[in-house]
């Protein structure tokens, strides 16, 4: 279970790009070096055998849940923070890994979304005034509202909101929808995977030097 160490490392990061995520939507590059050097660790271990085998499912699972990832942030669907925590995800040395934590991080998402819609925030498209848009960062742009003339923004997530605050006008109003914190969600869902995995191995994991 010398994996156990990568996951701890990798369980770090994602504590920490959840808060990161949770209070402003946004998630520094330098959050992910623990996780980094987890996968690099992970990767050393199947390699020279102390891991045990898996080596190339590890390698094939991080390129196709990354690339994946990748393919969506290029064509705007997804933020790159997003991408970075879906191929952390992969990068998991345990067999289980991405279904398991995938699938806690689909409850936690669903939990919050359903929250969110019975307090109104994720019911569709609404306006807000520009000055509240540009001080809360949950919310992704669709168009700009300004003396009566409606202009679209890209539907890019990566770009959409910096087209917004570079033509910020007072009194201007902003159509919005809710965006999620899908790297907490991603956070949350593998830590609680994690979790589990130590509860269901603690024999083991106590053992371990």
């Amino acid at each position: 279970m010398c994996t156990l160490y990568a996951q701890l490392l990798i369980a770090v990061s994602f504590a920490i790009a959840s808060y990161q995520d949770v209070k402003d939507r946004a998630v520094s590059d330098l959050v992910w070096v623990p996780a980094l050097v987890g996968v690099v660790y992970a990767v050393y271990a199947l390699y020279s055998g102390v891991g045990g085998p898996g080596l190339e499912f590890l390698l094939v699972k991080v390129a196709l849940v990354g690339g994946i990832a990748l393919a969506f942030t290029l064509l705007g669907g997804i933020g790159q923070a997003d991408a970075i925590a879906l191929a952390f995800v992969a990068a998991d040395p345990y067999p289980l890994s991405p279904l398991a934590p995938l699938f806690a991080a689909a409850v936690v998402a669903l939990v919050h979304i359903v929250y969110e819609y019975g307090v109104g925030n994720a019911r569709g498209g609404i306006t807000i005034p520009m000055e509240q848009f540009l001080r809360e960062q949950r919310w992704i742009p669709k168009a700009i509202v300004s003396d009566g003339v409606r202009t679209e923004v890209s539907n890019d997530v990566n770009v959409a909101r910096e087209e917004v605050e570079a033509a910020k006008k007072p009194g201007a109003l902003v159509e919005v929808r809710y965006g999620v914190p899908t790297v907490a969600y991603l956070g949350v869902g593998y830590i609680a995977y994690l979790v589990f995995l130590v509860i269901s191995n603690y024999p083991t994991f106590v053992s371990l030097p």
